[in-house]
C-alpha cells in the first residue's frame, strides 16, 4: 500500500491536469469519463473518483485503487468502470496510463463503421493500422470479463473506440495518452466533416502516416503537455 510521498504526489498532480487538460478540450461529459495513472508495471493506480468531473480534479481528490478495484487510499467512491484500467495493466505492464472518455465526434464517427484515414496530421498518430473496436457491448464495462475483452480489443494499440460508447486510450506516458485522446478527436471529427463534403476522400499514405508519426516523441509530447497545463493554470 503506497503512502503519500512526494513521489505519488507527482502522480496524482499529473493526473490531476491530464483530467483537466481533457474536460478543458471538449471531453468532459458531467461526472462520467475517468482517468487512471501508475508507475508502469506497479499492482495499483491513482484514478479520478466518481461523482465528479474530469474539471473538478485535483491531486487532493485522487483515489489510489488496486487491480481487482479495491480502494486503498481516499474517501470518494470509485468509478464503475474500473475494469478497463485494471484489465488494461494487468495485459499491459508497460502501460502507464489510461483514458477513457465520451467524445462526441469519436462516438459518431465510430458508428458509421468507416476506417480512420490520415485526413489530417492527428490520424497519423493511430493509422495505419485502422483504430480497433469493441462492439461487444455498449453497455458500461463494469465486470472483469468485460474489461478483459476490451483489453484484448485494444491489443497492443493505442486506442480504440467503444463502438456507440466512447474511447479508451493507453499509452506508455501520461503526456502522450492525454494527446492522443485529443488527436482522436480530432481525427474523427476531421474525416466526420469531409465524408459530409465527399464520399471520395484523399488521405495520406500508409507511407507517409508511419513518416509523420516520428514527429510524437517524447521531447514534442512534453512540450504539448507544458503548453496544455499552461492553459490550465495552477492546480
Amino acid at each position: 500500500m503506497a503512502t503519500l510521498t512526494a513521489e505519488s504526489l507527482d502522480l496524482r498532480c499529473k493526473l490531476a491536469y491530464a483530467c483537466r487538460i481533457l474536460a478543458a478540450n471538449g471531453q468532459n461529459d458531467a461526472v462520467y469519463g475517468h482517468v487512471s495513472h501508475r508507475h508502469p508495471g506497479a499492482d495499483s493506480c491513482w484514478m479520478k473518483p466518481a461523482a465528479m468531473g474530469l474539471d473538478d480534479m485535483t491531486p487532493d481528490t485522487a483515489i489510489l485503487i488496486d487491480l481487482d478495484g479495491n480502494v486503498r487510499q481516499g474517501d470518494l467512491p470509485r468509478h464503475l468502470e474500473y475494469p478497463i484500467h485494471t484489465e488494461i495493466f494487468r495485459a499491459r505492464p508497460e502501460v502507464s496510463c489510461v483514458i477513457h472518455t465520451h467524445p462526441p465526434y469519436s462516438i459518431a464517427f465510430a458508428a458509421t463503421g468507416q476506417p480512420l484515414r490520415a485526413i489530417s496530421h492527428e490520424g497519423c498518430l493511430f493509422t495505419p493500422p485502422d483504430v480497433p473496436r469493441f462492439t461487444r457491448t455498449s453497455n458500461l464495462i463494469t465486470t472483469r470479463e468485460l474489461g478483459g475483452m476490451v483489453a484484448e480489443t485494444l491489443g497492443a494499440s493505442m486506442a480504440c473506440y467503444l463502438v456507440n460508447h466512447g474511447i479508451v486510450v493507453a499509452a506508455e506516458t501520461i503526456e502522450l495518452a492525454v494527446i492522443a485522446a485529443l488527436n482522436l478527436e480530432r481525427a474523427s471529427q476531421l474525416q466526420l466533416l469531409a465524408s459530409a463534403s465527399s464520399l471520395h476522400l484523399r488521405y495520406t499514405s500508409d507511407e507517409e502516416c508511419l513518416a509523420k508519426r516520428k514527429m510524437y516523441h517524447p521531447e514534442a509530447m512534453q512540450n504539448t503537455w507544458n503548453y496544455y497545463c499552461r492553459r490550465i493554470g495552477p492546480l
